[in-house]
C-alpha cells in the first residue's frame, strides 16, 4: 500500500494524556496524574516492543550545513535524533566526527551563540512551528580554536 509520506497529526504527551482522561470521563488535575500516565505509557510501549510491535522507525538522514548558519529545521515527521555526526571528506577519505547533544540549560550558558567554526555540540529545540504541526529545530554550536603564545 502506498503512502503519502506526510505526517501532520502529532500530539504531545500532555495532549495525549488529557485526551485519554477525557475518554475515561475523568479530568487531569495534578502533576501526579500526568506522571503516572507517562509511566503507564512507557510500560505499554515497552510491552509492545517486547511483542515486536514497533510504532516508530529509525531512518538515516543527512543535512547539509552552511557556514554561518546555526538553526536548521528538521523534517516534520522527525521525532528525535539518536546520533549526530559531522562527515568530512568524500569517497575513501570520509571521516565522521561525533557531535555531543546538550540540554537547554547548557545551551543557555553559552555566551556567544553566533560564534563560527566546526560544530561540536547540538541542542534540539522542540517547538511548535507555523509551517509544521510539530517541529524540531537543530542548533549547531561551533568550537573555536585558540592558539595562544
Amino acid at each position: 500500500m502506498a503512502t503519502s509520506g506526510t505526517a501532520t497529526f502529532n500530539l504531545d504527551l500532555n495532549q495525549l494524556v488529557e485526551e485519554a482522561f477525557e475518554r475515561c470521563g475523568a479530568e487531569l488535575r495534578t502533576g501526579y496524574d500526568l506522571r503516572t500516565a507517562r509511566r503507564s505509557l512507557n510500560l505499554l510501549t515497552a510491552e509492545w516492543a517486547n511483542r515486536g510491535i514497533n510504532l516508530w522507525t529509525i531512518d538515516e538522514g543527512t543535512l547539509s550545513l552552511t557556514s554561518g548558519t546555526i538553526n536548521y529545521n528538521l523534517p516534520a515527521d522527525t521525532i528525535d535524533l539518536i546520533e549526530q555526526v559531522i562527515r568530512t571528506g568524500s569517497g575513501q577519505n570520509q571521516q565522521d566526527i561525533n557531535i555531543t547533544r546538550i540540554s537547554a540549560p547548557t545551551y543557555g550558558t553559552i555566551p556567544n551563540k553566533n560564534a563560527t567554526g566546526r560544530p561540536i555540540q547540538v541542542w534540539i529545540n522542540r517547538q511548535a512551528n507555523r509551517k509544521l504541526m510539530y517541529g524540531l529545530l537543530l542548533i549547531m554550536i561551533p568550537i573555536l580554536l585558540y592558539i595562544g603564545d
